[in-house]
C-alpha cells in the first residue's frame, strides 16, 4: 500500500467515525427524557465537533434527518424487505412486509415518535418520499397478486395502496401495541386485516383457468 493510499483510507476512516459519533449524538438528544433540544448546535456539542463539521457530513439539519431515519431503518432490519418481493406468492410477500415495518416501529419506539414529532413541528423536515416508498411496495405485491390470479387489476387498486399504506404505518403500529400486544401479535392482526380486506374485492384462491370446467367435488 502507497503511503498516499494509506493517508487516503485513514481519511475515509476518520470522516467515518465522525458521521458515527453525530448520529449517535442525534440519537441521545431524541432519546433523552424531557424537552428535546434539536439543534445542529446541540448535536455538535453532544458529538463533541464543531457545527461547521455537522454541516460538512451531513450538508443541513434535513441531511442529519435523513441519515437518521436511514440510520434506524438499517437497525430497525429493513434490509429484510427484499424478502417480500423474492417470495413467490404475493400474499406471504404481503405478510413479509407487514413483519418487518412492525419490526422497524417496535425497535426504536421512542426515537421514531420523538423524530415524527419533530417533523410535524418543522415542515421543512417532513419527507414524504420514504411513506411514498413503502407505497410503491405494497403496489408491487397487489399487482403481483392480480397477476397470480389472472386477474384483470381492480379499479380501487390506488384506493387498496393507500389503505395498507395506513395500516403498515408507525400510527397503525402504535394503536394497536397499546393493549399490551406484542409486536407479534400486531404483525399477526395486521396481516389478517389485510387479508380480510383483499378477500373482499378478491378471492384468496387462483381463478380456474380459461375454458377450465368446474372444480370436482371430492
Amino acid at each position: 500500500m502507497s503511503p498516499r493510499s494509506y493517508r487516503s483510507d485513514v481519511r475515509v476512516l476518520g470522516a467515518s467515525e465522525t458521521r458515527r459519533r453525530i448520529l449517535e449524538a442525534a440519537r441521545t438528544l431524541l432519546s433523552t427524557d424531557g424537552p428535546v433540544s434539536f439543534t445542529i448546535d446541540a448535536v455538535a456539542e453532544q458529538a463533541g465537533v464543531a457545527r461547521m463539521t455537522v454541516y460538512n457530513r451531513f450538508g443541513s439539519k434535513v441531511g442529519l434527518v435523513d441519515a437518521m431515519s436511514d440510520d434506524l431503518a438499517l437497525r430497525g432490519g429493513i434490509q429484510r424487505l427484499p424478502e417480500a418481493f423474492r417470495t413467490p406468492d404475493a400474499l406471504a410477500g404481503l405478510e413479509i412486509l407487514v413483519s418487518v415495518f412492525v419490526g422497524l416501529w417496535e425497535s426504536e419506539r421512542l426515537l421514531i415518535r420523538r423524530l415524527r414529532a419533530l417533523t410535524t413541528l418543522d415542515p421543512e423536515l417532513a419527507r414524504e418520499d420514504r411513506n411514498q416508498r413503502r407505497r410503491q411496495a405494497l403496489m408491487v405485491l397487489l399487482q403481483r397478486l392480480a397477476q397470480q390470479r389472472g386477474d384483470a387489476l381492480p379499479e380501487d387498486l390506488d384506493d387498496l395502496a393507500d389503505l395498507l399504506l395506513v395500516l403498515t404505518s408507525f400510527d397503525a403500529y402504535e394503536s394497536l401495541s397499546t393493549r399490551g400486544r406484542s409486536a407479534a401479535a400486531v404483525a399477526a392482526l395486521l396481516t389478517e386485516m389485510i387479508n380480510e380486506i383483499l378477500a373482499g374485492r378478491w378471492s384468496t384462491e387462483p381463478s380456474s383457468p380459461a375454458g377450465a370446467g368446474p372444480a370436482k367435488a371430492t
